[in-house]
């Protein structure tokens, strides 16, 4: 039987027949498309759900996170017709997390898709240069979309100057929760100091046309380390009292 169904199989791969194309494609299936075939879908000019598939296959491989293909994905992020090829070309580079196409990057904060900006801005939180603070600062104050905002928010932590603070400063007044908090979080990350969520609270800090010197804050002690700190603290002692330790003993002279 086992005899049977080898022969079976092995001639079912013969060249040109019908289990062949079945057997390659469910390989195919198995292992998933070659690195070939990933790049042909990426620059597919006639298939943008292939150019997105192959662009997140490729950006899913180490190979595919340098030169040349980053070359491929900035081209796509520039000229792409479909946001959502543009959207995955974007975090492909954020991935790479090459200097080198920061402004790329940071230029494509201005597309008028709002899930392609929600993703530059996520990009820029891993690749970026001075020259994306300011578009930054813009996207985290003033664009439409929540979420855009807040990630623009968590990017600027990269950005340290007075500017930059006053921007975040403004941004704890934001009507959206998750935007209020990544710009505290920066503004943390950034003084190097936890003033809260009161915008007056950071009043001080951005008076000036500089920062003040970064402070290094404390690091709390875990609930285990405080326990163990407990656990090793030694217990108080008590003063002796004399009524209970009963009438002194005296030892009897020597003759």
């Amino acid at each position: 039987m086992a005899c049977a169904l080898t022969t079976a199989a092995l001639s079912g791969c013969s060249k040109g027949s019908s289990g062949d194309t079945s057997l390659n494609r469910m390989m195919r299936n198995l292992v998933g498309p070659s690195p070939k075939e990933l790049v042909a879908w990426a620059f597919d000019p006639n298939d943008p759900d292939r150019r997105r598939m192959g662009v997140i296959g490729l950006s899913s491989k180490s190979w595919g996170l340098k030169e040349p293909y980053l070359k491929g994905y900035a081209a796509l992020l520039k000229t792409d017709k479909n946001p959502l090829v543009r959207a995955a070309a974007a975090r492909a580079l954020g991935k790479a997390k090459d200097p080198n196409y920061a402004p790329a990057v940071t230029r494509a904060l201005l597309d008028t898709n709002v899930n392609v900006r929600q993703d530059v801005a996520t990009a820029l939180d891993s690749v970026y240069d001075d020259t994306s603070a300011g578009p930054l600062r813009i996207r985290a104050a003033s664009d439409v979309d929540q979420d855009v905002r807040a990630k623009a928010c968590r990017a600027l932590r990269h950005h340290r100057s007075i500017a930059v603070a006053r921007t975040l400063v403004d941004c704890l007044s934001d009507k959206t929760f998750s935007v209020r908090h990544q710009a505290h979080t920066s503004l943390t990350d950034i003084v190097g100091e936890d003033l809260g969520y009161d915008a007056e609270n950071w009043a001080s800090v951005i008076v000036g046309t500089t920062l003040p010197p970064k402070s290094v804050p404390q690091k709390k002690p875990t609930w285990w380390e405080r326990m163990r700190q407990k656990m090793h603290k030694p217990a108080a002692r008590k003063p002796a009292d004399p009524k209970e330790s009963g009438p002194a003993k005296t030892m009897p002279k020597k003759t």
